[in-house]
């Protein structure tokens, strides 16, 4: 017999790919979007349920604008582009279709090269832009309301 003890089991917690995050609020008329990459189905399917939430929070007639802010990175597997379409697809045949969404992804971000193929995915119900910073896309934003006929929102405090 061996006088040495036996050594527990490695309590390692076993190695699992890291993926971003999603936070969906709504500022009067515009629902806003943070989305942290990388991207997978089951952060798409938990993003599809913040903003089923979300729209319950939007004005009685659902007419609204919407900003994405895409931040950290675009990289998204397979899986998540087909969960991706899936969610803007189920929105739009609810009716719950912005009037327009402006994306707000600054330059040099992992991934940017898929940010048109992602763009498109939305110009496929709705007007679709882009923005370099905070202050452009709410000025887009708010003149999408606008041409609209709808009232103008003001911004949210940034921190």
């Amino acid at each position: 017999m061996s006088a040495s003890p036996t050594l527990p089991p490695s309590r390692r917690p076993a190695l699992r790919r890291s993926f971003g995050r999603v936070s969906v609020g709504v500022q009067g008329r515009v629902m806003m979007s943070v989305a942290e990459g990388p991207f997978d189905a089951e952060l798409m399917a938990a993003t599809r349920r913040a903003i089923a939430l979300a729209g319950k929070r939007l004005p009685a007639d659902r007419r609204f604008g919407d900003l994405l802010e895409i931040r950290g990175s675009l990289q998204m597997d397979a899986d998540a582009l087909t969960q991706l379409r899936a969610s803007i697809d189920s929105f739009a045949s609810r009716g719950l279709v912005a009037i327009s969404t402006v994306f707000l992804v600054r330059p040099g971000i992992p991934g940017i090269e898929r940010l048109p193929a992602l763009m498109d995915i939305w110009r496929a119900s709705r007007p679709v832009r882009r923005a370099d910073n905070f202050e452009v896309a709410w000025a887009l934003v708010n003149a999408d309301l606008a041409a609209a006929g709808l009232p103008t929102q003001e911004p949210p405090p940034q921190p």
